[in-house]
């Protein structure tokens, strides 16, 4: 069968298509200073709502759907975490040992650009790995994209995030810090302070231009466009008291925007995309059912940990991979994901991964490649030291149930089928899993397991997550991976099975 007619299929067997979820009635973000009790909030029917009560500088994903911003730690630094725009389902996503500020997504959703003690860092949105770009402040992650503008020096820079490459925009007297771009991607607006007086000024990208926007005696900073590029807002401090205003580009409109005072961070909800994507959402579990099993290699034995590992799906969509390959002299198939939009319609992403067929005493069949990694890190520095070698996955309805029910779970299960078992030959294959379903493997079933010969004895973290390159779309990242901290003991040397206990469990954390 066709991939098309397998994915027409699935669907077919879901049963109605899920309904769009309502797109959020929030017109704006902003958070409150310290001085009027902190928090995040978010303008909904024209009024102010709490979200969460620790937090600063709020921005909103491309999708609309989701808000980073920096919250304190465990070590009292400011860190990077997201939420939904309504407070639920939080995550934190960075844990370092620096201060981090001014969060802003790529246009994907799939990474971030924060300061960290004056430095513009670009982070996975699962916080896994990270990118230093330069020396900076107060960086702006185009719409497009393809760069990042920040202040260096009392100067702006773009970063080109494809090419790497630094381009200074201006060099003036002035110290000019929080770039913001226009939707368009062709303007900046940005803060200057000179001879004692900060103001707002737009930057023209495309000729050059500098147009200077207050000449007042309130201190202007954080401005940026709205939704449509034609008015801005920005925070006024008068008297020790900051309130946010709104302005008309092209016009004599300059108000308050009507908001408590102390009001900051100003963060306009961008339009969301229409249709809305119906996307899985893959929390790890932490590993379980901890055992250790001996395997002899000529004369030595070794010592494997194996555990339980699944991986519910609770977002608001199935994850639906589609793989297929030309010709039988291909030995693997290229996967796709197929995500259903609020209106009934799909909406593709290639090169999400890699089909191989798998011949094993267990299930021959077609496995799906790196859907998830196993590995054990010391604790005391996170270094790797072991690496899973389990060759992939077949996803499918018949393993395991999600905890609770989720809003779009099937009344059924959709994917049955066994990833073309026992057909090496196949051109194309399905898998997935429904919303409210979990893919399990039980401990030891096919390389479920890690090899601890030779491990010194010590503390260390035991980490499983799912999607780990981020190829496959979801609503949220910082939910992949799970871990428990261990023990790992040999009691009666290095030739005799090794005792581990499990210290802590961290749900939704690879840092336990």
């Amino acid at each position: 069968m066709k991939a098309a007619a397998l994915v027409a299929l699935s669907l077919a067997l879901a049963g109605a298509a899920p309904a769009a979820l309502p797109a959020p009635s929030a017109t704006l973000a902003f958070s409150r200073s310290e001085v009027a009790g902190g928090g995040i909030y978010v303008v909904a029917r024209g009024r102010p709502q709490l979200v969460v009560p620790s937090g600063v500088e709020p921005a909103w994903s491309p999708d609309s759907r989701r808000l980073a911003y920096i919250a304190p730690g465990a070590e009292g630094a400011g860190e990077l975490y997201a939420m939904d725009a309504d407070g639920r389902r939080r995550g934190r996503i960075t844990y370092t040992t620096g201060d981090e500020s001014h969060p802003d997504w790529s246009a994907d959703g799939r990474r971030l650009v924060v300061e960290r003690d004056g430095h513009v860092i670009i982070v996975r949105a699962d916080g896994r790995s990270e990118r230093p770009v330069a020396p900076g402040h107060e960086p702006d992650w185009s719409p497009d994209g393809r760069r990042i503008a920040f202040a260096s020096a009392g100067d702006l820079f773009t970063f080109d995030a494809a090419r790497g490459r630094i381009i200074r925009l201006t060099r003036t007297e002035a110290d000019e810090r929080g770039p913001a771009w226009s939707p368009d991607g062709r303007r900046l607006v940005y803060a200057a302070e000179q001879d004692a007086q900060t103001d707002l000024y737009v930057l023209d990208l495309r000729t050059g231009v500098v147009s200077r926007l207050t000449a007042d005696l309130g201190v202007e900073r954080s401005p940026t466009f709205n939704t449509n590029g034609r008015r801005l807002l920005y925070v006024t401090e008068i008297n020790n008291v900051e309130t946010i205003w709104s302005m008309q580009l092209g016009g004599p409109t300059t108000a308050p925007l009507g908001l408590p005072p102390f009001s900051v961070d100003p963060a306009p909800r961008p339009g969301a995309p229409r249709p809305v994507e119906l996307l899985p959402d893959l929390e790890q579990r932490p590993p379980a059912d901890l055992s250790i099993r001996t395997e002899r290699r000529g004369t030595r034995p070794h010592f494997r940990l194996g555990f339980d590992s699944a991986t519910d799906n609770l977002g608001d969509g199935p994850i639906t991979l589609v793989a297929s390959r030309r010709n039988r002299s291909r030995s693997t198939m290229s996967v796709s994901q197929r995500v259903q939009l609020g209106s009934g319609a799909l909406r593709t992403y290639p090169k999400v991964g890699v089909l191989r067929y798998v011949y094993s005493s267990t299930h021959s069949h077609w496995h799906v490649m790196d859907f998830q990694r196993y590995e054990l890190r010391r604790l005391i520095d996170y270094a790797l030291v072991v690496r899973d070698r389990k060759s992939g996955f077949c996803l499918a309805d018949h393993w395991a149930h999600a905890p609770g029910h989720q809003p779009n779970e099937p009344p059924r299960p959709v994917f049955r089928g066994y990833c073309e078992r026992g057909d090496p030959g196949a051109l194309s294959v399905l898998q997935g899993s429904s919303v409210g379903y979990t893919d399990k493997y039980p401990s030891h079933f096919h390389g479920q397991n890690l090899d601890l010969t030779g491990v010194p004895a010590g503390l260390y973290v035991l980490v499983n997550k799912a999607n780990p390159e981020l190829l496959m779309r979801e609503l949220r990242y910082e939910n992949n991976a799970a871990s428990l901290r261990i023990r790992v003991t040999w009691p009666r040397g290095s030739r005799r099975t090794p005792d581990v206990k499990v210290l802590a469990t961290c749900p939704d954390s690879a840092r336990c």
